[in-house]
């Protein structure tokens, strides 16, 4: 306990404190911006056990914003999971950290429902942020819906099944994603406070015995202004309604990724690498290969194709461009 020594001083935490937040599963689902500065600050402060789970890759434009990857993990596309994963353990060896390279969607999630306590939104799209609604509904998991992009943050902390959810709080998740960092841009120095906030939430939640949530807090890093508002939980709110989920897997549809020039698409079973390889290896393609995927460029595009037969076409966002490419090469 000798590493907490400061943060047990910390009146409202205590080694009581401290003890019990060693207890916790944490999922931070998306280790991108506020993910790996949340990771990494849960890690520092002894959460339990953490699970990460992101479905992308590094790159060299996430280093700008992004706490935890190299230049290196970014040159051999390493899986954020992965990579993150290997960082943390390297802060702190005590806990538990494991990792997931896949898409957060029901099918993914509901075998983690009965070993987490609390979810982390770390995520960069409403489409997933609709899967955690309904799947903490689903599971009474109490979970921090959190973003930003430009100058503001977003977050608001939902303990089902009492609270006000994100239906509640938006009426309806929209479709496109317009304000998005990808889109916008985001002030790099706006992530670590917008982290932190999430983490001390996430930690008043567990500490607190008079906690309560339906207050949603926006921050303007650039103004200094902060501001929170109370919400109202709705009469027959779709998203409070656990039996009225159906969301499918977001991966099992081609779809353009906002702002990113990329299509994905999913494979009908999982990536068979060696017959991939064979075939790079008979056309002269050059590529790369790390334990979570494999990537080369095919004429003007790059493939990006994980082991869990998800594949990100690069270069395009037109459907039908990516599909006659796709098509060209898998069937």
């Amino acid at each position: 306990m000798e590493r907490y020594d400061r943060q047990m001083r910390v009146a409202t935490i205590g080694k009581a404190g401290q003890e019990k937040l060693l207890t916790k599963t944490i999922l931070i689902v998306g280790v991108g911006a506020i993910g790996s500065y949340a990771a990494e600050i849960c890690t520092r402060m002894g959460f339990g056990k953490l699970i990460l789970v992101d479905r992308d890759y590094v790159e060299l434009s996430n280093l700008g914003r992004q706490s935890l990857y190299t230049e290196q993990d970014a040159l051999e596309k390493q899986a954020k999971a992965y990579a993150a994963c290997k960082a943390l353990r390297l802060i702190n060896s005590e806990i538990e950290i494991n990792y997931i390279v896949d898409d957060a969607n029901m099918e993914t999630l509901t075998p983690l429902a009965s070993k987490i306590d609390y979810v982390l939104d770390c995520t960069d799209n409403f489409s997933t942020r609709e899967v955690l609604n309904q799947f903490a509904f689903k599971y009474q998991l109490p979970w921090i819906f959190t973003s930003c992009a430009g100058n503001y943050a977003n977050i608001m902390p939902i303990v089902p099944p009492d609270s006000a959810c994100l239906h509640c709080l938006l009426g309806v998740i929209p479709q496109t994603n317009a304000a998005s960092c990808d889109v916008i841009g985001v002030d790099g120095a706006l992530i670590p406070i917008v982290a932190g906030m999430q983490v001390s939430l996430l930690t008043q939640m567990i500490l607190k015995p008079d906690f309560t949530a339906n207050t949603y807090y926006q921050l303007d890093n650039w103004q200094f202004t902060f501001r929170s508002l109370q919400v109202n939980k709705r009469p027959h709110c779709n998203g409070c309604s656990p039996e009225k989920i159906t969301e499918k897997p977001f991966s099992k549809r081609a779809v353009s990724l906002c702002g990113r020039d990329t299509v994905q698409f999913q494979l009908a079973t999982k990536s068979n690498y060696p017959e991939v390889k064979h075939r790079l290896t008979a056309e002269q393609i050059a590529y790369k290969e790390n334990p979570a995927l494999l990537s080369f460029n095919y004429h003007q595009y790059q493939f990006v194709i994980f082991k869990n037969g998800r594949v990100l076409l690069h270069g395009t966002e037109n459907l039908l461009e990516a599909k006659k490419i796709y098509q060209q090469f898998f069937n």
